[in-house]
């Protein structure tokens, strides 16, 4: 999991090393939480190398999704491949989460909110 703060905008980009599954998302989860804790609120997902995502990752996504808003906090998506799309839709996740076909569209949302 890779990650890096846009300073202009006070956003963390966090990218994703491999699918969008159970050991990702733990992964993610922990980092999520330790930039809750540091009051960082708002969050761009990079989905890039996510050829495939199963219903614990997304399960688990949801979850920090729903914790993250409780905190007044947001989390948009971006570079999501078609493959991860389609799952995405089955489970009804899609509309859940504001996603952008790439990481400067995300980062230009918070600039324009």
């Amino acid at each position: 999991m890779a990650y890096r703060n846009n300073a202009r905008l006070d956003v963390e980009v966090l990218r994703f090393q491999g699918d969008l599954n159970a050991a990702e998302m733990i992964r993610m989860k922990d980092r999520l939480s330790r930039l809750m804790n540091k009051n960082h609120k708002r969050m761009v997902l990079d989905l890039s190398s996510a050829h495939h995502a199963d219903l614990v990752g997304l399960g688990i996504l949801v979850d920090r999704l729903i914790k993250v808003r409780a905190c007044h906090g947001v989390i948009k998506l971006c570079n999501i491949r078609p493959e991860v799309a389609k799952t995405f839709d089955r489970v009804g996740v899609r509309n859940l989460m504001q996603s952008y076909n790439t990481e400067a569209e995300a980062l230009q949302s918070f600039a324009s909110a």
